[in-house]
């Protein structure tokens, strides 16, 4: 018993010091902590706005000569007469070709960037063994300053096309 009798206890009032200095520094690591995933978060739900607001604008079209489509099928691919409206600009559009017996998909169909309220010319090849065209499905791709989206709402959907 005469080994513990030497010793002194803490006092009530360091006690109380240490566990305040405790609960700061705890405090303060989880407050660094949490600072970096809400700017993590932030980026990311800014970015998806800049995207929804770009994927909103993207606007595509054909072009209609005598209430006529221009689109048909051609021997070396589908031809295309392509608009574009007048809020931003469609950095590419992806294609996919739904055949009888399959789809093909193209990721790029343009060979640059349709600006805004402008209008191109575009072939798309289709690989022969998906069988005769049913449908063509064009979604528009833009650039968002960091990396392109594909805007999904934006797609046009065109059937019963002529051959050319």
């Amino acid at each position: 018993m005469k080994l513990f009798a030497s010793r002194r206890a803490i006092t009530p009032l360091v006690a109380t010091i240490l566990l305040v200095a405790f609960s700061v520094g705890l405090g303060a690591l989880v407050m660094s902590w949490g600072e970096d995933y809400i700017a993590q978060k932030a980026e990311f739900v800014q970015g998806t706005a800049e995207v929804k607001s770009g994927c909103d604008a993207a606007k595509i079209t054909l072009i209609k000569i005598g209430g006529q489509e221009q689109a048909c099928i051609g021997p070396d691919g589908i031809q295309l007469w392509i608009d574009n409206g007048p809020d931003i600009d469609v950095y590419n559009i992806h294609a996919r070709i739904a055949g009888t017996d399959g789809v093909d998909v193209k990721e790029e169909i343009l060979t640059e960037p349709l600006l805004k309220a402008n209008a191109a010319k575009a072939k798309v090849p289709f690989n022969k063994a998906i069988g005769p065209i049913m449908q063509i499905k064009l979604t528009p791709k833009i650039w968002t300053g960091s990396n392109v989206a594909i805007c999904s709402q934006g797609a046009i959907t065109i059937e019963k096309m002529p051959i050319c």
